[in-house]
């Protein structure tokens, strides 16, 4: 099926149910990628990402069409993500620090290698899936899917402010984990 996601959903509007089997195949693998980073858990990403399907089919009449749909798509997930990892008992003790019982952040990125096209580009990842869940969650919707300050806001029912401390703390504990590894790299190099 050709066309845009504006022609999709007004095709699954009219009653065809089918369309959205192509929104599906279109966003599948990037919306499992966002959710496996928040909730860190295949299993849990996978029905956090069919709930968001369903739910978004179920709601498709409360598409604002003027804008794109990946990021009206992407809210619900991380609704939905962020209710997954309150029901399942999953905080954090304090900011930047692990997920209590959660896989180790290279069981996750084991799944999402699949997704990441080179070395330098799955070690940042590797990182990204390191930070706490909000920063994580605000840089994956911004850099990876490309969704504006704004978008991610509304997407996680916070102020455009929050967004902006959330995406600065991200960048410099980015910016320290990856100053460390490559002092470590080159400390073991000579």
């Amino acid at each position: 099926m050709t066309g845009s996601d504006r022609d999709v959903v007004a095709l699954v509007r009219a009653g065809d149910r089918e369309a959205f089997g192509h929104l599906v195949r279109k966003y599948q693998g990037r919306l499992f990628g966002l959710v496996l980073m928040m909730v860190r858990e295949p299993a849990g990403a996978e029905e956090v990402t069919q709930d968001a399907f369903v739910r978004a089919c179920r709601h498709i009449a409360h598409y604002d069409d003027p804008r794109p749909f990946y990021p009206w798509l992407a809210s619900i997930a991380v609704r939905l993500a962020q209710n997954w990892l309150r029901w399942h008992g999953r905080t954090t003790r304090r900011e930047g620090s692990p997920l209590d019982s959660a896989p180790e952040p290279e069981t996750a990125t084991a799944v999402l290698s699949q997704l990441m096209a080179d070395e330098r580009s799955r070690r940042l990842w590797q990182e990204v899936a390191a930070l706490s869940s909000g920063e994580r969650t605000a840089v994956i919707l911004y850099y990876r899917d490309e969704m504006s300050v704004c978008e991610i806001a509304e997407a996680l029912g916070v102020t455009t402010g929050t967004i902006k401390t959330l995406l600065f703390r991200a960048r410099r504990h980015l910016r320290g984990r990856l100053q460390s590894v490559m002092t470590s790299r080159e400390e073991i190099s000579t």
